[in-house]
Parts: C-alpha cells; sequence; structure tokens
C-alpha cells in the first residue's frame, strides 16, 4: 500500500530554498566581491586575468560540492529515519575527508601556477603576472570553501537558519573591508585581494562551526570517522563533481575562443559576466541543493509518490523566482556591469549586451538542475548523469560552436540559453515518462 502524505515538509518550503540560495551565494559571493574591487582600483586588465582564474576556481569549489552534493543526500535519509548517529559519521567523515583533501591539493597547486597562467589562457607577460598573483592566493581557500559547503546542510536540518544567514553576512562584510584595506593601504595587488577572499571564508567556517557544535549538537570525533561512508558520500557527489568540471571547461572554452576571436575587451565583459553569474547561478545551485535534502526526507517519511510531488512544486516555485530574476537583470543590466567599472564604454556594452543573453538561460538551467537531483535522489543515475551532461557541456558547446558560425561572436553568451533550453525539453521527458510509471504502481 501506497504511504499517505500529509504535506508535513510543505510549509518550510519557500524559508528552506531561501536561506539554501543565500548560503550557495556565499560560496562563490567573495568572488565577485574581488572582481568589483578589481575591477575599480586595478583595472581591465586585472578583470581579465582575474576572469582566466575562474576555471580553476570553479574546480576548487568542485571538491567542496562533491562531499556536500553526497551528503546532503545521506543527511535527508539519516533525517528521515531520525539516526542521529548517522548524521554525526556524515559530519565527521566529510569535514575530516574535505580539509585534508582540501591542503593536499591546494600545496599541489601552488607549485605549478606560473604553467597553469598559460594553461588558462594568459598570453602576455602582464596577464601572466596579474593570473598567477591571485592563483598564489585563492589556492589557499580550497579546505575552507570545501567545508564550507558542507555545514549548511547540517546546519539547515537542525533549524539553524539564522546562524547561517550571519555568518553569511558576516564573511560578506569582512571581505569588503580587506579588500578595501588591501587596494587603500596594503597595496597588495591581486594576491592581497586573493588573501583578502581566503580569510574571510575561514571566518565563515568559524562561524559556522560554533553553532554546529553547540546549538545543532553536533559531535565530531575521529572514531565516527568512516571509509565505507566517505565511498558512499563520493560516490552521490560525483555527479556535482562532473557538474563542475563541466562548468570549468565551458568557462575555459568561452575565454580561449573570446581570447582568439575577440581580443581582450571580450574576454574583460566574459569576466564581468561570469561573475554576476555566481550569483545568477546561486539559485539553480539552492533550488537543487533543496531538492536532494527535502527529496530524501520525503522518500523516507511519505513515499516516492510524494517525493516526485514534492519536486513538482519545487519547480514551479523555481518558475516564479527564475521569471523575476530574468526581469531584474534584463532592466538592471547597466547598473550592475557599472559596479564593474570597465574602463571603456565599449566593453561596459558589450558586458550589458552579454548580461541580457545570458540570463535568458536561467530558467531552463534551474529546472534542469531539480530534476537532475531528483533523478539522482530516486536512484535513476543515468538520467541524472544524461541530463548533466546535456545541461551544462554537450549541447551549450554545440550552440556555440554553430553561434561561431551563423552569427557574429557577441551572440556567443545566446548559447547557454540554447543549449539548455533544448536539454529542458529531455529533462521533462525523463520526469513524464518517471511520473506516469509513479501513477501506474500507486493505482
Amino acid at each position: 500500500m501506497a504511504k499517505t502524505h500529509d504535506h508535513a515538509a510543505l510549509p518550510h518550503l519557500g524559508k528552506v530554498v531561501t536561506v539554501q540560495i543565500v548560503t550557495v551565494m556565499v560560496a562563490v559571493i567573495s568572488m565577485l566581491i574581488d572582481c568589483v574591487m578589481i575591477g575599480i582600483y586595478l583595472g581591465d586588465d586585472c578583470v581579465a586575468a582575474y576572469g582566466l582564474t575562474n576555471p580553476v576556481t570553479m574546480l576548487l569549489v568542485a571538491l567542496g560540492g562533491l562531499l556536500a552534493s553526497g551528503s546532503q543526500i545521506l543527511c535527508g535519509r539519516y533525517a528521515g529515519n531520525e539516526d542521529t548517529t548517522g548524521l554525526n559519521r556524515v559530519l565527521t567523515t566529510t569535514v575530516a575527508a574535505g580539509f585534508s583533501g582540501g591542503l593536499i591539493i591546494s600545496v599541489v597547486l601552488s607549485a605549478f601556477i606560473r604553467p597553469l597562467s598559460v594553461l588558462l589562457g594568459a598570453t602576455t607577460p602582464t596577464l601572466q603576472d596579474f593570473t598567477s598573483q591571485y592563483l598564489s592566493g585563492i589556492v589557499f581557500c580550497l579546505p575552507a570553501l570545501v567545508i564550507g559547503q558542507i555545514l549548511p546542510s547540517f546546519l539547515q536540518i537542525k533549524n539553524c537558519q539564522r546562524q547561517l544567514v550571519i555568518a553569511a553576512f558576516a564573511q560578506i562584510a569582512a571581505d569588503v573591508v580587506l579588500d578595501y584595506l588591501n587596494v587603500t593601504l596594503v597595496h597588495g595587488g591581486m594576491f592581497g585581494m586573493a588573501m583578502a577572499t581566503v580569510i574571510s571564508v575561514y571566518l565563515y567556517i568559524l562561524m559556522m562551526l560554533v553553532p554546529c557544535f553547540t546549538r545543532a549538537g553536533y559531535r565530531f570525533s575521529m572514531r565516527l570517522f568512516s571509509f565505507a561512508e566517505l565511498a558512499q558520500v563520493c560516490g552521490f557527489g560525483l555527479l556535482y563533481l562532473v557538474y563542475k568540471a563541466c562548468v570549468a571547461f565551458m568557462n575555459l572554452f568561452l575565454n580561449r575562443l573570446l581570447s582568439a576571436r575577440g581580443g581582450v575587451q571580450y574576454v574583460t565583459a566574459n569576466s564581468i559576466i561570469f561573475s554576476v553569474e555566481l550569483l545568477i547561478g546561486a539559485f539553480p545551485s539552492g533550488f537543487g541543493s533543496t531538492t536532494h535534502m527535502l527529496i530524501g526526507m520525503e522518500k523516507e517519511q511519505h513515499g516516492s509518490l510524494a517525493a516526485a510531488g514534492l519536486c513538482q512544486r519545487i519547480i514551479r516555485l523555481s518558475v516564479i523566482v527564475n521569471l523575476i530574476q530574468i526581469i531584474v537583470v534584463m532592466l538592471g543590466a547597466r547598473p550592475i556591469v557599472s559596479l564593474f567599472s570597465p574602463e571603456s564604454e565599449a566593453t561596459a556594452a558589450l558586458s550589458i549586451w552579454g548580461l541580457r543573453l545570458y540570463v535568458l538561460s536561467v530558467l531552463p538551467n534551474t529546472i534542469n538542475y531539480i530534476i537532475r537531483n531528483y533523478e539522482q535522489d530516486i536512484n535513476h543515475q543515468g538520467a541524472a548523469y544524461l541530463i548533466c551532461l546535456l545541461n551544462h557541456i554537450a549541447l551549450p558547446v554545440a550552440a556555440g560552436l554553430a553561434l561561431t558560425i551563423l552569427a557574429p561572436i557577441r551572440h556567443i553568451w545566446l548559447c547557454f540559453a540554447i543549449g539548455q533550453g533544448i536539454c529542458l525539453f529531455i529533462s521533462f521527458a525523463i520526469m513524464h515518462k518517471d511520473m506516469t510509471r509513479l501513477r501506474k504502481e500507486n493505482l
């Protein structure tokens, strides 16, 4: 007999989504602040160099996303069964593995900064210098970036949303102050901007750890560390790692294409657009993370049909939020771009144009993200990976290559809306098939 659904989780859906979006923003908002401050105080060449580092930054974030995404699925299941020991075991395992793994990767990357800058597309000595300076600092943010993505889900489950928001705003304020001190007092250039981000993110971690072990009541003990649990987390989180790798490759593809076809002006514009995208992308990530957290709980408590219904409600909420987001960006593109203080009007105009083209992709991208995570949560791994690869790399790259042939290079940012829009039809077809099967099973 099918389980009944009492809608117990639904009154909190909007609150959970809102807080999750805010916490996702924190993982990237320091990068946006850096780009704004770099544009104001250091100039377009530094903005272009900052943009070239984005693929590396995304790969650094990917390790945290791997563990965070996997732990969200397990946490939802353990919370649904009220398994406190399981939650503590996942927390200990992911935090310990994330910090040690992040530190090792940071040390390794720091030994190859200069060749990495060239690989990313820094074609002139000036760009190579600026890119290397920023990379030299930001790589040591990795351990904090990893833990900063893991902890929010654990605090959400224990209704510590206020503590999350306080930590988020404290981190943002610290980064702004430190960036300002760097450019006005320390004069640390690109390296100083990176270190301001590193310090502020570690502050964010500290402000989450305190309520995690006090108000939330979690317990961290290496006796709870489990390689079997780590393998399970990585298995669930592998999809997120693939997703971030696709995003990093897509940005690398655009940077190299724009460098070859448009020059530094186009690379600078793409850097500004990508920096704004970090906030735009928080919405699909927030909705996707909410799907991971709640679907597992809903499935354990009320059954598969109820979980599918919850996914549909998340999609409907995302449509409303994304349409508002699109309107805001369309109307506010000029003041948004002006925050980065581009040195030439041509660069500003190009950035405004590209941002308006890019934001058209936010709605299909969010829905694809939600359905992808839902498919993973119901153990349809093949469908989840198919949506991920089509949405984030295969179809946008194909659309980008077609646009380079059929349209001027300034239309290249349409590749996201076209590719992800096509993927949306595939995602809906997959979910419709699942819903039809579930209804037949529950007749």
